[in-house]
């Protein structure tokens, strides 16, 4: 990556109205990129399949895979039809969350504006599900508008291309009160726009995968110990080696405190050895507190301009994950992805030779003590059934809310009954976690089994097939 000159990084730190473009005194086009990859890991360090569930979706206008979807639904059952992340909430092979990749273009400031480009992406293992601007789709049956959403494996490859693409035009993106699509905008790079004349500060795309993290988390000595060791799988040649720079471990209460600790890196090569960090698990009640947050945020805001953004793009991804990442109730570790990781899973292709940098956060999310508690409540609970969701009205928003899968249900505006609150209290991941935790007692031998088939999660159980 070619760094930006120290007058260049000056003048943008010190007057945030000139666009980095302006400054950008090389004579290629400089291209960014940064978003997360997200997975849920059983204590063996397995992931979990089942967790497209969408807690901030994107605006109306976002374009999906809608149009090339077979005419007659495959699957007919209103929860399947309900879609999360552009997918079916229900699809049980999902074990991996691309969340809001965004691209920023700046070009050489003697560049004759806009420039015209190609640009594509492939996700290796998964569909590229949610785009914009609007791009060219590839996935098997688009064509003829046949395609499906029944079979995704890790062979499977989603592609978007973005053909002629103007960069650095004078047009402004829709108009929307979302945080999730404000925040990437307040970047200092150029506008783009495609051949539909649909414009934004940059090209957004996100999707789902069958797909195992960059790096494993296992839990040994009775829930003490993590052991975290890379899973790059055969992508490095011979003598070549990557890095993990960073690893942070947090814990987020529902009270707002929070508790972290910096973990070290990996180093990975070819050969046959494999690093590893060895961390406590757990923290103790005083490591918890409001500024812990903070302190975090500015941790992984310095590593990701280490890594290769600017101080506003880091500022706007960390702005984007404010309630996933920080708010969040739960136990996840963080990561720094390493690039051949990313260029592996996930290729891009931009015409001419343009100088790209791509920063991709890894997040695991793990099973906290309080999941595990809640978990074993749920096994044992009385009274286990839906009668109670005959109270909301059949078109009412909030029966819609509840089909959606979001995690805030206190204005449903009905009494929630003791066993579905504990289902909630899981976390936006509670699904895979029911049905994991009926897989390790044994499905009817505990409540578990009588929720899975009360709340019509029985495709859950196919994530194993």
């Amino acid at each position: 990556m070619r760094r930006r000159s120290l007058l260049a990084a000056l003048l943008l730190a010190l007057s945030p109205a000139i666009p980095a473009w302006a400054v950008n005194n090389s004579d290629r086009l400089i291209v960014h990129e940064w978003g997360t990859f997200t997975t849920l890991q059983d204590d063996e360090g397995q992931e979990l399949f089942g967790i497209n569930i969408d807690d901030e979706p994107v605006p109306g206008f976002v374009h999906n895979l809608e149009p090339y979807i077979l005419n007659t639904p495959v699957l007919s059952h209103d929860y399947w039809l309900t879609r999360q992340k552009g997918t079916p909430r229900f699809h049980p092979l999902v074990s991996m969350r691309l969340e809001t990749p965004v691209i920023y273009f700046y070009p050489p400031a003697s560049a004759k504006l806009p420039l015209k480009l190609d640009v594509s992406v492939k996700f290796r293992g998964g569909w590229l599900t949610e785009f914009y601007p609007n791009a060219a789709v590839r996935v098997p049956g688009a064509d003829k508008k046949e395609f499906d959403f029944t079979s995704l494996t890790p062979a499977t490859v989603g592609e978007l291309a973005w053909r002629d693409l103007q960069v650095g035009t004078a047009a402004a993106g829709p108009e929307t009160k979302e945080n999730v699509w404000l925040a990437p905008r307040r970047v200092a790079a150029v506008n783009v726009t495609n051949n539909e004349d649909e414009s934004e500060k940059y090209l957004f795309y996100r999707g789902v995968a069958r797909q195992s993290s960059a790096i494993k988390v296992v839990t040994a000595s009775q829930g003490d110990t993590l052991r975290i060791t890379p899973n790059l799988g055969n992508i490095l040649t011979t003598g070549q080696r990557a890095a993990i720079p960073h690893v942070w471990l947090m814990e987020a209460r529902a009270d707002g405190t929070s508790a972290y600790r910096e973990l070290g890196s990996l180093e990975i090569g070819s050969d046959a050895s494999q690093p590893m960090i060895t961390a406590p698990r757990r923290f103790a009640d005083g490591e918890f507190n409001a500024e812990n947050r903070g302190k975090l945020e500015a941790e992984m805001h310095q590593a990701l301009i280490s890594d290769g953004l600017y101080a506003d793009e880091a500022t706007a991804m960390l702005s984007t994950w404010q309630r996933a990442y920080f708010t969040s109730a739960g136990l996840r570790l963080f990561y720094v992805v390493p690039r051949a990781w990313t260029d592996a899973v996930l290729p891009l292709t931009i015409s001419g030779e343009p100088d790209i940098t791509r920063v991709m956060i890894g997040r695991v999310e793990l099973i906290s003590d309080k999941q595990r508690d809640t978990l074993d409540k749920l096994a044992k609970a009385d009274g286990i059934g839906p009668q109670w969701l005959e109270q909301l009205d059949w078109d009412s928003p909030a029966r819609k809310k509840l089909l959606e899968g979001r995690s805030d249900f206190g204005d449903l505006g009905v009494k929630i009954p003791p066993h579905f609150q504990l289902y909630l209290d899981l976390g936006r991941f509670r699904n895979a976690l029911v049905v994991m935790a009926e897989q390790k007692r044994g499905q009817g031998k505990t409540s578990l089994t009588r929720f899975i088939e009360s709340y019509e999660l029985r495709p859950y159980r196919l994530n194993r097939e």
